[in-house]
């Protein structure tokens, strides 16, 4: 593979974070400095890395029971029930793990619960009384509409009686929540939509959403969020894309320019194409770095896509000779597609207007060898790319 797609998976790798930033032993929790005593544990894990951050933990402690809710099960974990859910879209799968761990933390009683959450965690658990197809339907509306991933947790949150600081509410234990960002911006709240999180947003903000998407949804429809905790909470943020960037930028030297990336993602790859023209032509060569998640908005069916192949298009339409760009899905997925993403270059004389009309990016990234296949990583911080100028 690759050496920088291989760097970009080295970097957020989940494992790796969690040993060098967390001290475990029997009955004792360090992270930053803050410990942590107990004797029974409830470690909950939910997210594309669940399974990577509860083996990080079961191979250095034993805990009084585990739950585990994963996408895929791709690796052995003894000792903890694991409950494979889906993603992105809602099941009856995300209901029966939400049921399970809301009944667990109702009825017993631990010192501590360890809670590991990571991206992809809307989808894989949810806890409602809403019908499933009335929310398939409008979580399905809210991920093609192009609002960014902060506006569409918003109205999760006000879907679900386990998302928006719900999870921590129904706890009678401590939690500490170790959390890997998938958000532009590390807000912690819309990770996973912030299940151990107090929410500051109300239903009055979920419905100015859904109005801007033409959805109207009656206030007893939603569900307001708690606004204080049953139980002492104590958040952290273990990894998100912008320490993958300067970390790629300690290795590979250039200039990061935002790890905050949002907005339509062909109009993106259109930016960068225009940032490495004109870097080549004063003679500024060198590398770019940008991570976050540019918006796709999906009228009709579309096609074989995702948010990497638009911003590649967006590239290779303006883009000249001599500039290149890596566009990574660190979860390995871009969209529907089975790739992480693309490698291009400028200056080909391709026609992109009828791939990006039907949303179908990978129809011409397969024809031009362009694509990367990492397989599913267990790991999600959002997307890197990174642009090589004149080299």
């Amino acid at each position: 593979m690759n050496e920088i797609v291989n760097k970009v998976l080295e970097f957020s790798d989940s494992y790796k974070v969690l040993e060098e930033k967390i001290r475990v032993k029997q009955g004792e929790l360090n992270v930053e400095g803050n410990v942590f005593k107990f004797s029974r544990l409830l470690l909950l894990a939910v997210g594309k890395s669940s399974i990577k951050m509860a083996k990080f933990f079961l191979q250095r402690i034993k805990v009084s029971k585990g739950i585990v809710i994963t996408p895929e099960i791709y690796d052995k974990l003894e000792g903890v029930e694991i409950l494979q859910s889906t993603h992105p879209q809602i099941s009856e799968k995300s209901l029966k793990a939400g049921e399970r761990v809301v009944e667990v933390l109702k009825k017993e009683d631990y010192d501590l619960v360890l809670f590991l959450l990571s991206g992809g965690a809307s989808a894989l658990l949810e806890y409602t009384d809403i019908p499933l197809e009335e929310l398939r339907s409008l979580n399905d509306r809210l991920v093609k509409s192009g609002l960014t991933i902060n506006e569409i947790n918003v109205v999760r949150k006000h879907l679900s009686k386990i998302k928006g600081g719900w999870l921590a509410n129904y706890s009678k234990s401590p939690i500490v929540s170790l959390i890997i960002s998938d958000v532009p911006g590390g807000d912690l709240s819309a990770v996973g939509s912030g299940p151990t999180v107090l929410d500051s947003t109300t239903v009055d903000d979920a419905i100015r959403i859904l109005k801007k998407i033409g959805i109207e949804l009656k206030r007893e429809d939603l569900i307001e969020t708690p606004k204080s905790l049953s139980a002492p909470v104590y958040n952290f943020k273990i990894l998100d894309v912008e320490e993958v960037l300067i970390k790629l930028r300690s290795y590979l030297g250039g200039k990061i320019i935002s790890s905050e990336v949002r907005g339509d993602a062909f109009s993106f790859g259109a930016n960068l194409a225009g940032i490495g023209n004109t870097l080549l032509r004063i003679g500024d060569k060198g590398i770019i770095l940008a991570g976050g998640e540019p918006e796709v908005k999906i009228e009709g069916k579309g096609g074989k896509g995702g948010r990497n192949g638009e911003v590649c298009l967006g590239f290779l339409k303006f883009a000249n000779k001599g500039i290149k760009l890596y566009a990574i899905a660190t979860d390995g997925i871009d969209g529907n597609s089975e790739y992480a993403g693309c490698i291009v270059e400028g200056g080909l004389d391709i026609d992109v207007d009828k791939y990006i009309l039907i949303h179908s990016s990978y129809e011409l990234l397969e024809k031009i060898n362009a694509t990367i296949y990492t397989g599913f990583t267990g790991n999600n911080v959002n997307n890197v790319y990174l642009l090589e100028v004149g080299k």
